[in-house]
């Protein structure tokens, strides 16, 4: 890597003193100058003396003193457009996200290797021209994505950060959220890019054969070997390596898989003699790998090998208008292939489509929109061609104030519009009055909101004190702020 040029002065703000020197050190090979201070006070202190000589900062999220978030408002307000990479070992797509909206140029999540470090500080620090500023916009396709929400341009900066590194991409989410489009924009970013890239699904292949799959066999290794065959690690010689859903590999063949990418070396099946190949390891799963670990279906020690920059791709409910933006990509291509008119979708099943919860995520709203496309004709996709359960009033819908507000009020149990008693449970009916009375929407939405206050912002936490998925989160506050905006 190109080495910068000289005096180039970078704050690092970082409580721990081992890893500050640790991360220091990464940086010697850039010619930079380096100064650390451990709480967010100091920070502010030395940027208010020599902050018109600083052209970087990194910024440990979570400081003795303050928050990190609050040091990047403060440098905000007086140096707009100073680089500041945010770190941090307790990060998550969600804390990019909001790191990002309060200004932070690019992000890193503890622990992080040297070259990630050293290529992240190399981007930010390169000048910007006047011409690329006016014109930069958030990015809409990348790589085979399509989205620009915040939840989005945050995994497209971790891929950036990544992808010229060898070091190993963990991706992580629920099932249907693009793991394999991600594994493959990593490699598409990388410089392995003109090699191949080899994807293995480790729950889609019999155990007995999958060793085969990834390390090959000889001539005669098994019944029906009647050829030499090679493995996804020859095949990926030189490139990208995808082992996806890799927490259903079997417990034998991970201790092998680890002494692969120890060594770099394997031995095909039925052979004693030694391969070694060069490759780039990402892989996948829609399981919680330390909960695999915890339950002894995955090796700590495998876990700790490959999870090295871990990635988590957010669930479709997440990602705002972007279901929009997806789903209209999906109608033009489908359309095309089937050789049918429809190029837009009615306002009414628009909103119906932001509103809807997509538990199957991007695989399910693929799934309707071509059952769309084959099963209809027109230009203007309506209600009516939607398939269930999309075409179905959402719970959001119902709780919202407009569908309260022109319903009649009922005591059943099991009405959409329940009424509860603002009132502590020690109260009694017969003290009541109807102004005693509030809709179970407003008495839900105030838990959520407190719940996500209490987690300081972290949707997923809040939804795991309450019992819910983040996406049910993510799709009642989308809908109650639409709501508001229409008030």
């Amino acid at each position: 890597m190109p080495a910068l040029s000289p005096n180039k002065r970078i704050l690092m703000v970082e409580d721990t003193a081992s890893v500050a020197a640790l991360y220091k050190s990464y940086l010697n090979p850039l010619d930079v100058d380096v100064t650390i201070v451990g709480k967010g006070q100091d920070a502010l202190t030395f940027f208010e003396q020599e902050g018109d000589q600083l052209a970087l900062i990194i910024l440990d999220l979570r400081l003795p003193d303050m928050s990190g978030i609050d040091v990047l408002a403060k440098v905000r307000a007086v140096a707009p457009d100073l680089p500041v990479i945010i770190m941090t070992a307790h990060g998550s797509i969600d804390a990019a996200v909001d790191a990002m909206r309060h200004g932070a140029n690019d992000f890193l999540i503890k622990p992080c290797e040297a070259d990630q470090l050293r290529v992240t500080v190399n981007k930010s620090l390169k000048p910007k021209s006047s011409h690329q500023s006016k014109t930069s916009k958030p990015e809409s396709e990348y790589h085979g994505f399509i989205g620009s929400s915040l939840p989005m341009q945050a995994v497209y900066r971790v891929i950036e950060s990544a992808a010229p590194s060898k070091a190993t991409v963990f991706i992580t989410g629920e099932s249907g959220t693009g793991k394999e489009v991600c594994a493959e924009a990593i490699h598409a970013a990388s410089t392995r890019s003109n090699k191949p890239i080899v994807a293995l699904n480790c729950a889609a292949i019999p155990k007995d054969l999958i060793e085969s799959e990834l390390f090959g066999h000889v001539k005669g290794a098994f019944t029906g070997a009647a050829a030499e065959r090679e493995g996804a690690a020859e095949m990926a010689h030189g490139g990208t390596l995808f082992l996806d859903e890799i927490c259903e590999m079997d417990m034998d063949l991970q201790s092998k898989l680890l002494r692969f990418i120890q060594t770099g070396s394997f031995q095909k099946v039925g052979s004693s003699h030694v391969k070694n190949v060069d490759v780039r390891f990402v892989c996948a799963t829609n399981q919680d790998p330390w909960l695999q670990v915890q339950q002894g279906k995955f090796r700590e020690d495998l876990y700790y090998r490959l999870h090295v920059i871990p990635l988590e791709l957010p669930p479709l409910s997440a990602r705002g208008d972007d279901v929009l933006a997806i789903a209209n990509a999906l109608l033009a291509v489908f359309s095309a292939e089937e050789g049918k008119d429809f190029c837009r979708f009615s306002d009414e099943v628009a909103d119906l489509l932001l509103r809807y919860d997509w538990p199957g995520n991007v695989r399910q709203l693929q799934n309707v929109i071509r059952n769309i496309v084959v099963l209809h004709n027109g230009e203007e996709v309506s209600k009516e061609m939607l398939p269930s359960p999309v075409n179905r009033v959402s719970g959001a819908e119902i709780a919202s104030p407009q569908h309260n507000a022109g319903s009649e009020v009922t005591t059943s149990a099991f009405s959409p519009n329940h009424l509860v008693t603002r009132e502590s449970s020690d109260s009694t009916p017969s003290s009541l009055s109807k102004a005693d009375i509030e809709p179970l929407w407003k008495i839900e939405k105030r838990a959520i909101e407190a719940a996500i206050d209490v987690c300081n912002g972290n949707i997923p936490q809040a939804a795991g004190l309450l019992e819910v998925s983040p996406s049910t989160l993510y799709r009642k506050l989308q809908a109650w702020q639409k709501t508001a905006a229409n008030e």
